[in-house]
């Protein structure tokens, strides 16, 4: 009996201090038999305190605080600046000649010889082809012949006529001093008409001979086919040979084209037609230079608008005078429609939709909320718009983030901000 008592007071220690281990009475480093009384009670009453009592007003207050301030949004600014802008009008067309002619023979013939081959350079008045002309030179000739014999007869009649002239005064004379009769002064007139009447059929003769022979002159001068401008030989239809036509709904003899200046047609439509003014300057860039540009100026714009398609046809000139352009080049075509020197800009991103006009976020002094300003748009270019309303150069605006402010919105503004003023240059 006196050896139980021992081991059951042992089992009774070991489980006392097992409960005390897994309860947590007892915490490491500590002691058995050092617990300190009322430790656990403590620790309760500071959960209790930490969740409820003097502390809880304390945070209350601070989100109190905290949703009468406004969560801070992080939003990217840009200054509002001065500068110039301009209206660019976009379009595409194809290079075309200033001036395409096709040479036709004025007079039907076989061709005897074509001194232009496709390529070639011409100047205005050049002999491009000759038409064979043995029987026009024969008639020029005999033209020549019938205006002789009609200047010889024509002499005639002059000779005629002096001699006439000179017996109706000889008459007037005599008739006064009564030594000829009235009947005989009336024949010598009579005669004197028709005198002038021959003399004046002979140079009406004279006049038609002369007439005949420069038709003739005219159609031998005719076999020389001549280039009517400056330019070059874009197509030789014909050869040595051929038969030259005056119907133009045959073949050309060839065709010329003249490329300096080159022109681009455009189609305006209806809505740009009445900023499009000649004189107004063009960009122009085509696929053959890459990275050049090419000036040229609107020379001509329709009156009339196409009733099917809504556009108006614009021709713009382009210089050419190391001939790079060629006709049937495709062309991007940019006119600068309105300038403006001295705008107030601010950046396409800063802009909202506020009813039926636009608006910005402007920052607040040191920039910690914002201001939802009213402005007024105007002409745009490179990213950046033109604007009037309670702005200044310097202002900074929302560029990024607008989407989740109002007005009074407390922001921060973050470091990406600084680069958002430099996409663009305002023209």
């Amino acid at each position: 009996m006196k050896k139980v008592v021992p081991i059951i007071l042992l089992l009774f220690v070991t489980g006392g201090i097992t409960y005390a281990l897994k309860s947590g009475v007892l915490r490491s480093g500590d002691k058995i038999g050092n617990r300190v009384p009322g430790d656990r009670a403590k620790r309760a009453n500071v959960q209790v305190t930490s969740s409820g009592g003097k502390e809880e007003k304390k945070s209350s207050k601070g989100k109190g605080r905290k949703r009468k301030k406004g969560r801070e949004i992080s939003v990217e600014v840009a200054q509002v600046k001065v500068g110039n802008v301009q209206e660019t009008l976009g379009y595409v067309g194809s290079l075309l000649p200033r001036t395409s002619v096709r040479i036709f023979s004025k007079i039907e013939g076989r061709i005897e010889r074509i001194f232009v081959d496709v390529g070639s350079r011409v100047k205005e008045g050049d002999l491009i082809a000759r038409i064979e002309n043995e029987e026009i030179a024969e008639e020029v000739r005999e033209a020549e012949a019938s205006l002789r014999v009609a200047q010889a007869a024509l002499k005639g009649k002059e000779a005629e006529m002096k001699n006439v002239e000179r017996q109706l005064e000889r008459s007037k004379r005599l008739f006064k001093k009564n030594f000829i009769s009235r009947q005989d002064l009336d024949t010598i007139e009579t005669q004197h008409y028709s005198a002038e009447a021959q003399t004046e059929l002979a140079k009406a003769q004279v006049a038609q001979k002369e007439a005949a022979l420069e038709n003739a002159r005219i159609r031998l001068r005719n076999t020389e086919i001549r280039s009517p401008i400056t330019g070059y030989v874009w197509k030789k239809p014909m050869d040595r040979g051929a038969i030259a036509k005056t119907n133009i709904s045959t073949d050309p003899i060839v065709q010329l084209v003249e490329i300096d200046p080159v022109i681009t047609l455009i189609s305006v439509v209806e809505k740009d037609y009445r900023k499009i003014k000649p004189g107004l300057t063009a960009t122009i860039r085509v696929d053959a230079y890459p990275g050049r540009t090419f000036t040229g100026k609107i020379a001509r714009v329709s009156p009339v608008l196409d009733a099917d398609t809504r556009t108006a046809d614009v021709e713009i000139e382009i210089p050419n005078f190391k001939k790079e352009l060629k006709p049937g080049m495709f062309a991007r075509v940019e006119i600068v429609a309105q300038k403006r020197r001295g705008a107030l800009l601010v950046p396409e991103g800063a802009l909202l939709k506020v009813g039926e006009g636009h608006g910005v976020f402007k920052l607040r002094g040191k920039g910690s909320t914002v201001k939802l300003v009213s402005v007024k748009t105007g002409l745009s270019h490179k990213g950046w718009v033109e604007v009037q309303g309670p702005l200044k150069s310097g202002d900074r605006v929302v560029t990024l983030g607008s989407g989740l402010l109002r007005d009074g919105q407390g922001v921060k503004v973050i470091e990406a901000a600084r680069g958002a003023g430099s996409k663009g240059d305002g023209a």
